[in-house]
């Protein structure tokens, strides 16, 4: 890969993504949604074309027909085509670990959205690598993640009461974003599963661990609620260990 086109730049994860492509010298280019309209198909090939794209990661929330789209255009230029879906395409009230052979049964509008896109993305371009991602992890108290969620659980009520019996889907976003670059150079299609917890560590477990690394004091509380291995597994995906982000 040389030229490849990044969607959700302006988003969360898309960044960190960038960073990892940069580290490795691949060029990244944006879509700037007030100069190219997603629903005109000819603009967004031209755009392709034009940059001499050879591999589409979309992370950008938007209409499924965008996604159907891009990944059209990727199947006829024979590019990689990565999608970025989640581990909430599980009802929550099944359990895990999840692999990508366990079925979609999500009962949420979130999960049912993602469910649609997942669908819309390998019906026009059966190539299409759709990458589960759970929770995320940042290096920082900034944005919607992992660290800035328990911190405002704790703040809510001057405590974290965290569940013994809940082993969450998360993983550190550098970690993360290194197997998306490592799934489109592949460019094997299929569903993938990118998950950081594979040693099983419970949610207290976890929040006893960043309280310590980042020295926070906080008061948190061993609780049972909720009860639900949520992980996403898969062997084919050599994703870094959450444990091992966060030990001192």
């Amino acid at each position: 890969m040389q030229n490849v086109l990044v969607t959700g730049l302006n988003g969360r994860l898309a960044p960190y993504l960038k960073q990892a492509l940069d580290k490795q010298g691949i060029a990244v280019h944006g879509f700037n949604r007030q100069e190219l309209d997603i629903t005109n198909r000819a603009q967004q090939l031209g755009y392709v074309r034009g940059n001499h794209i050879d591999a589409i990661f979309h992370l950008a929330t938007g209409p499924e027909e965008w996604l159907a789209c891009l990944a059209g255009i990727a199947g006829e230029q024979n590019i990689p085509m990565l999608f970025t879906s989640t581990e909430s395409v599980f009802n929550p009230e099944s359990t895990g670990p999840f692999t990508p052979e366990h079925p979609a049964d999500a009962v949420n509008d979130y999960g049912l959205y993602k469910i649609s896109c997942e669908q819309a993305a390998l019906a026009a371009n059966p190539n299409t690598i759709i990458a589960r991602l759970g929770w995320q992890m940042f290096d920082n108290f900034e944005q919607d993640n992992l660290l800035t969620h328990v911190r405002d659980m704790h703040a809510e009520k001057g405590y974290l009461a965290a569940s013994t019996e809940w082993l969450p889907a998360v993983a550190f976003v550098e970690h993360s974003m290194q197997c998306l670059v490592t799934l489109a150079k592949q460019a094997k299609p299929g569903i993938y599963h990118v998950g950081g917890n594979e040693q099983g560590l419970s949610f207290y477990q976890l929040v006893q661990m960043i309280n310590q690394k980042y020295q926070l004091n906080w008061d948190i509380r061993p609780g049972s609620d909720p009860q639900r291995d949520g992980r996403i597994i898969d062997s084919r995906v050599a994703c870094g260990s959450i444990a091992e982000q966060l030990a001192i």
